[in-house]
């Protein structure tokens, strides 16, 4: 009953703002496009065959809507975004599921001047199938963000990223909280005027609250903007080494890749390629590889096909024997509708399967997901 309920509730809600669309580009303009209010809405249906990642196999129909608002403002040298959301997700069989997320994100951008950067903040609850931990977690999180660029002269300019992530999960009792400090340094040289090399370093310090602690340094090269002919994106290779409570020492060949492809004016490819040391939700350390190719079509200006496949390992480090090893592959496909800017349409099916060396980590997931969202 309360599944329908919401349903219902969730159809008012999408009926509601897709009557209440406007020609307007955003819903309130003060001063031109200097202050912009922009309101948004979905509601997905759809349905999960493993909403817990495991063997188990259990799988549900769901509902979920969201609401939000959008501030804009070019005013000044310091342009302001900021964004807040309230999400809610309803289950047919699992109520006990049912989650609500709010999240709030503010940016501040400053892009005239020598120095030019960024500052964001965000606040947000996550509610998601973990496959590393193999159940359903429910997290607060606050990422913040600095990004800053100095230009030295023509040929060399200096990035700079900080970064601070504390995420809080609500079962406290078996999962581990954990806070993350990111400090990284490049300096790029414009090699020609479509293609710039970099060389960088980054440190990255992880604490959790049970106790593990880690340290990661990456140097990495690489270079970025136009690669080849076609290909245009950011490729770099390094070699990372991780630190663990100054018990435990791992390293490997780092890589950090996206590039893009158009093929053709309505084929347009897009690769990325991540390996990574990552801590999981229980504080373990993770060797992360992931590959994943995406495709989209554009079969006229109202109808766009999406396709993507993945392929990845994990290595769970550290841990007494056996030890765990996930290997996974997904593929997924569908198709959206643009009536205008301020509705669209979509259907998506998605299959993961995870090959692991721990019985009850091996499983396959597919669902099917039918959402539609306004913005005005």
């Amino acid at each position: 009953m309360i599944f329908h309920r919401f349903a219902k509730k969730s159809l008012l809600a999408s009926g509601a703002l897709l009557l209440g669309l406007s020609p307007a580009r955003a819903l309130i303009n003060v001063d031109g496009s200097r202050n912009q209010l922009f309101v948004f809405g979905s509601v997905t249906f759809g349905y999960d065959s493993n909403i817990f990642s495991d063997a188990t196999d259990r799988g549900d129909y769901t509902t979920s809507a969201a609401v939000g608002v959008e501030l804009k403002r070019r005013a000044g040298v310091i342009a302001v975004n900021a964004t807040a959301t309230l999400s809610y997700s309803d289950y047919g069989q699992f109520s006990d599921q049912n989650s609500f997320d709010p999240s709030f994100r503010l940016e501040l951008n400053k892009t005239s001047g020598r120095t030019t950067g960024a500052f964001t903040v965000s606040a947000y609850r996550e509610s998601r199938a973990d496959s590393s931990v193999n159940l359903r977690t429910n997290s607060w999180n606050f990422p913040v963000g600095l990004s800053l660029k100095y230009p030295v002269n023509d040929r060399y300019y200096f990035t700079s990223q900080t970064g601070y992530l504390r995420r809080r999960y609500v079962e406290t009792a078996t999962l581990a909280n954990y806070r993350d400090y990111t400090q990284s340094l490049d300096i790029f040289y414009v090699y020609t005027s479509k293609l710039d090399l970099v060389g960088g370093y980054r440190i990255r310090v992880s604490q959790t609250s049970i106790g593990d602690d880690t340290v990661d340094h990456w140097f990495n090269v690489g270079a970025t903007g136009g690669l080849f002919a076609k290909l245009n994106g950011t490729v770099r290779l390094g070699y990372q080494i991780r630190d663990v409570s100054h018990a435990q020492t791992f390293t490997h060949i780092n890589a950090l890749a996206a590039i893009g492809w158009p093929v053709t004016r309505k084929l347009n490819l897009t690769g990325t390629l991540t390996r990574d040391f990552n801590t999981i939700a229980t504080g373990v350390s993770v060797d992360s590889t992931t590959a994943t190719l995406r495709a989209n079509y554009a079969i006229n200006r109202q109808f766009e096909i999406l396709a993507g496949v993945s392929y990845g390992r994990n290595n769970f480090l550290g841990t007494p024997p056996p030890v765990r090893r996930d290997t996974f592959f997904s593929w997924d496909a569908g198709l959206r509708y643009k009536m205008n800017e301020h509705f669209q349409a979509g259907v998506t099916y998605t299959y993961f399967h995870n090959w692991s060396t721990f019985a009850f980590s091996d499983f396959t997931r597919n669902g099917i997901a039918f959402d539609i969202a306004s913005r005005f």
